[in-house]
């Protein structure tokens, strides 16, 4: 037996309920318009000097095939990107093959209060087992000196950093350790968290770095071309993808419709690089 569908009564009628009513008013509009137009100029300095940084890097790296930040790496895997272990693995064997130590010098100085020369050509242990953990990254340098790096990319698991980051002291007590933790940046808020936790315990003394801070450092050396073509060639391709995939930096074309600033100080924070710098 088929079921009868009821009739509906469609009216319009419940529209002269609705009453227009002016939202701005000429002189409004106008004050906006004066917003956006300020906004723009205020911002164009900005853009430009982007651009010129832009035509700079692709003049420098044109021998290392000039700009990838369009080359889609999702179609061809140079590196594999869905574990962690994966940029660990990249990171790990520049760090090592570095001719110069500048790279190293980059990320790790300023903490570490040494020369430059220490950081030369170390040895760079990955996935070192520790008493049920392991470190990631563990290098050792020339000197009595030795490095522990745990690399991620969005775990932010950050309790079981500082479990692990004592665990490698204990293979080379009379070296003297650094400790480290490579996050993305907008992981920085649930590391901070976790970070209070354990601000009273000496033996836990984790130093942060950014990928931010890695791929500066990459500039920094293909900027200053001492390392090999090879190496190089490898770094670009890195580099490259640390900018797209982990900090969202996409190519800024000449014709964008008001790009945030936000987006321009980012390259312009990740390009600038001191082009008079010296190396002995």
């Amino acid at each position: 037996m088929a079921t009868a569908i009821p009739q509906i009564n469609h009216s319009w009628d419940f529209l002269d309920k609705f009453q227009m009513e002016t939202v701005f008013s000429p002189h409004e509009w106008q004050l906006l318009v004066s917003l956006i137009e300020k906004s723009e100029q205020a911002i164009k300095p900005h853009i430009e000097e982007c651009h010129d940084w832009e035509l700079r890097w692709e003049k420098r790296l044109r021998p290392l095939c000039g700009d990838q930040t369009t080359i889609n790496w999702s179609k061809f895997r140079p590196l594999r990107r869905s574990r962690e272990e994966d940029w660990s693995d990249w990171l790990a064997w520049l760090l090592e093959t570095s001719q110069t130590g500048f790279f190293a010098d980059s990320l790790f100085a300023e903490h570490m209060k040494c020369q430059p020369e220490t950081f030369i050509l170390p040895t760079v242990e990955r996935e070192t087992p520790l008493e049920g953990r392991r470190a990631d990254i563990v290098i050792s340098w020339k000197t009595k000196r030795m490095t522990h790096v745990e690399v991620k990319i969005g775990d932010e698991n950050f309790d079981k950093t500082f479990e692990t980051s004592i665990k490698p002291h204990k293979s080379a007590p009379d070296k003297n350790w650094n400790d480290f933790i490579l996050i993305p940046g907008q992981s920085q808020e649930a590391w901070n968290e976790t970070a209070q936790k354990y601000i009273n315990d000496e033996s836990a003394n984790v130093t942060v770095i950014l990928w931010d801070d890695v791929a500066r450092g990459l500039r920094r050396c293909l900027w200053h071309e001492r390392e090999s073509v090879f190496w190089r060639a490898w770094a670009w391709v890195f580099c490259s993808v640390i900018e797209k995939e982990l900090l969202g930096l996409e190519k800024l074309g000449r014709d964008s419709n008001h790009p945030k600033i936000q987006v321009i100080l980012n390259w312009l924070s990740i390009m600038k690089i001191n082009t008079e710098e010296k190396y002995e």
